[in-house]
């Protein structure tokens, strides 16, 4: 099969850091697959509660149900499951920490990871059988595959400070389309080759265009289908990376371009020993909340805009955005102060030439941090 045609933009020499893309709409309530509570008891809907000063809901003793035969602070639920959302979004959920104890437990910390976000109950104290609910926000990276953020949580109690649960929020992003496996993993030699499986995800029949611009290896017939097997063959991209010594001789990602309305390209990362991106071989200037952007189809004559974030970059400022690819135009729109020390950026992008197809494009930032590169893609249709 072959990986790339003319329409693809290989990634340049020396390429640096990692990327983002699609709008990232307001946070909204989400509907995780969490289990109900373990023990009868009072409904959440009625349990009565008190908003502290944090932001948290305090529920006072006797209002929750309490776990059977439970002897320690634990998370309800303690692993919260969204299932599979669009890339992108940010989800909300309420999770207590049920104090199934008679002695009150005080938060000394909990701590999240870098795609969730808590308010700040350090100091609150879980009174005996009772909970303290916390919001959480799980910010879901503008890539797609299975997504993970935890919360560690500190107490102190009677017996001084103690370990709390560990909170968990997963989440699977994907398009309309969603490919079996999530990545390709090509990291042994044996493992060149394979299947790769796409599926409508809302039922809606579709064909498969093109696989990084050439014409796909069907195992499906060719004609608008719920799902579709398509064949991969790393062997020769390897071959001349190995000739070259050029990791940019290899792609990154493979791209699907189908005909479904709502995902017209699918990204689908390529892990090998020449795909590795640079934040995973050296230290880089800014960190990125994803690596590549995906900005779906745009109109001949027309354009594109996405959102990114740059996460640890409050204070900063992006000076000017650069396409590597001088076919396109890449333009600096906005950049506004995100949550915690995060600051989104929106950039557009615009096809200078009459080319048609799937394409991806490097684009350097050029900021007061220090200069990396992410890639857009895309198709033009």
């Amino acid at each position: 099969m072959t990986l790339f045609r003319s329409t693809i933009m290989p990634a340049a020499v020396g390429l640096l850091v990692t990327l983002t893309g699609c709008d990232d709409p307001a946070a909204t309530p989400a509907t995780p697959k969490s289990p109900p509570p373990a023990a009868a008891g009072p409904s959440d809907a009625t349990s009565p509660s008190v908003v502290s000063a944090s932001g948290a809901k305090i529920y006072p003793s006797g209002s929750v149900p309490i776990a059977e035969g439970a002897t320690a602070v634990y998370g309800e639920p303690n692993d919260v499951d969204f299932g599979i959302v669009t890339p992108g979004s940010k989800l909300t959920v309420e999770v207590k920490l049920v104090n199934p104890t008679n002695s009150p437990m005080t938060i000394s910390a909990a701590v999240p990871t870098c795609q969730c976000t808590t308010v700040e109950v350090a100091g609150e104290t879980i009174p005996p059988r009772g909970a303290v609910g916390i919001p959480m926000t799980l910010q879901v990276p503008s890539t797609t595959g299975e997504k993970q953020a935890a919360v560690n949580v500190l107490l102190s109690g009677p017996n001084g400070q103690v370990r709390g649960p560990r909170l968990t929020l997963t989440a699977i992003a994907a398009y309309a389309v969603r490919t079996t496996p999530l990545f390709i993993d090509a990291l042994a030699a044996d493992r060149l080759t394979g299947n790769i499986a796409l599926a409508s995800t809302d039922g809606r029949p579709f064909r498969v265009r093109s696989v990084n611009g050439a014409t796909p290896d069907l195992i499906t017939p060719d004609q608008p289908l719920q799902n579709h097997v398509v064949r991969y063959d790393l062997t020769a991209a390897t071959a001349k990376a190995q000739q070259t010594g050029a990791d940019d001789d290899f792609p990154k990602w493979m791209l699907f371009e189908t005909d479904h309305p709502d995902a017209s390209v699918v990204e689908l990362r390529i892990r090998h020993p020449f795909s590795k991106l640079p934040h995973q071989t050296r230290p880089v200037a800014l960190q990125f909340d994803g690596y590549i952007a995906n900005v779906g189809t745009i109109p001949p004559g027309g354009n594109a805009s996405f959102n990114i974030e740059l996460k640890q970059f409050a204070g900063k400022r992006v000076n000017a955005v650069i396409s590597g690819n001088p076919d396109f135009r890449t333009d600096l729109l906005e950049q506004v102060e995100g949550d915690g020390d995060r600051v989104r950026i929106k950039i557009a992008v615009t096809p200078l030439t009459g080319q048609t197809g799937v394409f991806m494009v490097p684009v350097t930032f050029d900021t007061t941090a220090g200069r990396e590169v992410m890639f857009v893609v895309g198709t033009i249709r």
